[in-house]
C-alpha cells in the first residue's frame, strides 16, 4: 500500500489509486477493509477537498458504470463505504455526491425511458435514505413530487420501488400519516401499463391492496355481456400458502394440482382441495412450474429467497426436479436439483410434450468478462445426462433482447415451441434448428417486428390456428401459425382488449378456443371461436369475499374447472358452464 500511495501521489493520479480499492468493495467480505485502507490513503495524504472530490470521482465512475447496469450489479455493497469514513467526507459527500444523484433522478424524460439511464442512481438514492443521510420525510414528499410530473414520473418510480426495497420498516414506522396519505394517493394516480409491476410491488409491500369493495366494483367493459348462468363462478378457495401465489401446475394422470408460494411452499392438492402433500424449499420459492408426464416429474424454477444463507448471500437460480412416488402419488420428493451458477434468473420453464423427456426454459445469464446479463431460452433433454444435477443444455438461443416471460408448446407438432418476452416480440423456435425460425408480429416505426407494445405477459396455444398472446398493453391477439409458412412474421388473426388494464394471465381450455383471462381489475372468460370474441366476467363469491389479481390459471382437464392463484394466498375455485 505504501509503495502504490507513493507512485500515485508522484503521478497525482488518485483516481488510478482510488479505482482498484473501490472495485474491491463488490465482495462484502472487503468492506471493513477497504475501508481502513482508503482511511489511510486519506491520513497520508492530509485529506483535502481536492483528495475528497477524486475519491467520489473515483466513486461515481465505478458505481454509475454501465457495465454495473449490464451485470445487474447492485450498488448497495458499495454505498456501505461511506458511513465507515472520516465524518469530513461524509459531508462532502452530503455537499457533492448527494446532490449529482438527485439532479441525475430529476432530469425530464419520456414515460417510457429506459431505466438504464438511471437505475443505479435510484438504488443509489434509496441506499442514502436508509442509511439516513437524508431526512426520510424530505425524500418521501420528493418522491411524490416526482411522481406528480409526467416527465420524471419514470424515475420516480424507480426510487420508490428501490426505497420501498431497502427502507420498508423505516417508511412505516418514521412517517407520519399525512406523508404517506400523499405517497399513497400519488401512487394511485400512476396509472400507465410501463409500471404496473412496479406499482403492485409497492402497494403489496406497504400494505395498500385494493379493498374488497373496489376489486368487486371494478368497471366492466363496455362490450361486455350481462352475468348469466354460462360462464366461470366462483364455488370454493383452497387454503395452505402463508404467501403470494405464483405459480401451478396440473397433473392430468392422477388429477391433482400443484402449487408453488413465495413462501417456498410447494402443495399438492387433490382435485377436491385435499392437501395430500406439503413441500418445504428450503432456499428457494418457485416462480414457474410443470409436469413432465413422460417421466411423472415435477420441474420447479428456484428463486433464491432473501436471507436463505449465511451473511445475506443468495444461492444461485436453480432447477429442482421432484418425482411422484407411493399409493396416490402421494409421496413427492426431490429428485434432483440442477444449479445454474451463471445464471441470474429462470423466469420460465416448459415440459415438451405428454412423450418427450425434455424441456425448456427462459433464462438469464451472464457471460464474458464483462458479466453482460443475455436472454437465452435453453432446451434440455434428461436423458442426455445420467444425473440430473450435471444436466446441459443441448441449445441455447440469444435473440430475444430482454426477460423472457413465457414459453408455450405447439400441440401439432412437438419439435416446435414459442417464447414471449419483455422486448415484446413472440419467437417460434425448432429444436432441430439452431435459431428463430419465424416471429409474430409486424413492423413497428422503428423498424423492429413487435407482437405487442408492451411486455409479453402470456401465450398459449391449442391448435396451428389458437395462438393467443396477451400483454400489459392491454391487448389479446390471436394468431395463426400456417401463416408464417412464406413469411418470417404475421399480423393478429384477431385483437381484444379486455377492461382497460394490464393482463396478467390467460389459459386456452383444451381442446377448445375459449380462454380465462386475468387483469389487473378481474376475471374473465372469453371465446376466440366468435366471430367478434367478447369478456365475460366470473361471477365472484356470494359471501363477497376479496379476491385480489390471479398470477396464475390453470384448466383442470378431467372437469370444468378453473384454478385461478394470486396474492391473496389462495387458490380460488371456479367451475365453468357452457
Amino acid at each position: 500500500m505504501a509503495r502504490l500511495l507513493t507512485d500515485h501521489v508522484k503521478t497525482r493520479d488518485l483516481k488510478k489509486l482510488f479505482t482498484p480499492l473501490i472495485l474491491r468493495l463488490k465482495d462484502s467480505s472487503e468492506l471493513d477493509r477497504v475501508a481502513s485502507e482508503i482511511t489511510l490513503v486519506l491520513t497520508e495524504l492530509e485529506s483535502s477537498e481536492l483528495v475528497f472530490d477524486e475519491l467520489i470521482g473515483a466513486f461515481e465512475d465505478v458505481v454509475f458504470s454501465r457495465e454495473m447496469v449490464m451485470r445487474q450489479e447492485s450498488v448497495v455493497p458499495y454505498m456501505l463505504l461511506f458511513p465507515r469514513l472520516p465524518e469530513r467526507l461524509i459531508v462532502r459527500m452530503k455537499e457533492t455526491f448527494i446532490p449529482k444523484v438527485l439532479k441525475h433522478l430529476t432530469l425530464k424524460r419520456s414515460i417510457d425511458a429506459s431505466r438504464m439511464e438511471f437505475f443505479s442512481y435510484a438504488e443509489a438514492f434509496a441506499s442514502i435514505v436508509q442509511m439516513e443521510f437524508v431526512p426520510l420525510v424530505g425524500a418521501v414528499q420528493s418522491i411524490v413530487q416526482l411522481l406528480r410530473k409526467q416527465e420524471t414520473r419514470c424515475a420516480a418510480v424507480t426510487m420508490l420501488g428501490k426505497t420501498v426495497e431497502l427502507c420498508l420498516q423505516q417508511l412505516n414506522e418514521k412517517c407520519d400519516l399525512t406523508t404517506l396519505s400523499d405517497l399513497r394517493a400519488a401512487v394511485h394516480n400512476v396509472t400507465e401499463g410501463h409500471f404496473v409491476y412496479d406499482i403492485n410491488y409497492i402497494e403489496e409491500s406497504m400494505g395498500w391492496n385494493l379493498s374488497p369493495t373496489s376489486v368487486v366494483t371494478s368497471p366492466r367493459p363496455v362490450h361486455e355481456t350481462p352475468v348469466t348462468q354460462s360462464g366461470l363462478h366462483a364455488v370454493d378457495s383452497f387454503h395452505g400458502h402463508k404467501n403470494t401465489v405464483f405459480t401451478m401446475a396440473y397433473d392430468s394422470r392422477r388429477d391433482q394440482l400443484l402449487t408453488g408460494a413465495k413462501d417456498g411452499s410447494l402443495i399438492v392438492w387433490s382435485c377436491d382441495g385435499q392437501l395430500l402433500n406439503h413441500i418445504e424449499m428450503p432456499h428457494h420459492y418457485a416462480c414457474s412450474m410443470d409436469v413432465q408426464v413422460s417421466s411423472q416429474s415435477l420441474l420447479v424454477c428456484g428463486v433464491a429467497r432473501e436471507g436463505a444463507l449465511p451473511n445475506r448471500r443468495l444461492p444461485p437460480p436453480c432447477i429442482f426436479r421432484y418425482g411422484a412416488g407411493g399409493v396416490g402419488g402421494l409421496g413427492w420428493k426431490e429428485k434432483g436439483c440442477l444449479p445454474r451458477e451463471t445464471t441470474t434468473l429462470i423466469a420460465c420453464i416448459k415440459a415438451l410434450g405428454a412423450l418427450e423427456p425434455s424441456f425448456i426454459t427462459g433464462e438469464t445469464t451472464k457471460s464474458g468478462p464483462s458479466d453482460v446479463c443475455e436472454q437465452k431460452v435453453c432446451y434440455y433433454d434428461l436423458q442426455s445426462s445420467t444425473s440430473f444435477t450435471n444436466l446441459k443444455p443441448l441449445r441455447q438461443y440469444v435473440e430475444h433482447e430482454d426477460l423472457i416471460t413465457c414459453l408455450s408448446l405447439f400441440p401439432p407438432n412437438p419439435n416446435i415451441f414459442m417464447s414471449a418476452s419483455r422486448d415484446c416480440t413472440i419467437r417460434v423456435w425448432d429444436r432441430r434448428a439452431d435459431r428463430c425460425t419465424g416471429m409474430f408480429g409486424a413492423l413497428r416505426s422503428t423498424g423492429r417486428l413487435q407482437a405487442h407494445d408492451a411486455m409479453i405477459t402470456c401465450l398459449d396455444a391449442t391448435d396451428a390456428n389458437m395462438i393467443v398472446s396477451a400483454s400489459m398493453d392491454k391487448f389479446i391477439h390471436r394468431w395463426d401459425y400456417r401463416t408464417l409458412s412464406n413469411q418470417a412474421s404475421s399480423v393478429p388473426v384477431s385483437s381484444m382488449q379486455i377492461d382497460d388494464s394490464g393482463i396478467l394471465k390467460l389459459a386456452l381450455k383444451p381442446g377448445t378456443g375459449t380462454a380465462a383471462i386475468s387483469t389487473l381489475r378481474g376475471l374473465y372468460f372469453a371465446d376466440f371461436f366468435m366471430p367478434r370474441p367478447s369478456a365475460r366476467l366470473a361471477q365472484l363469491f356470494p359471501d363477497g369475499r376479496h379476491v385480489g389479481m390471479y398470477h396464475d390459471l390453470k384448466w383442470s382437464t378431467a372437469k370444468n374447472v378453473l384454478y385461478a392463484a394470486g396474492d391473496d394466498t389462495r387458490i380460488d375455485v371456479y367451475s365453468f358452464r357452457p
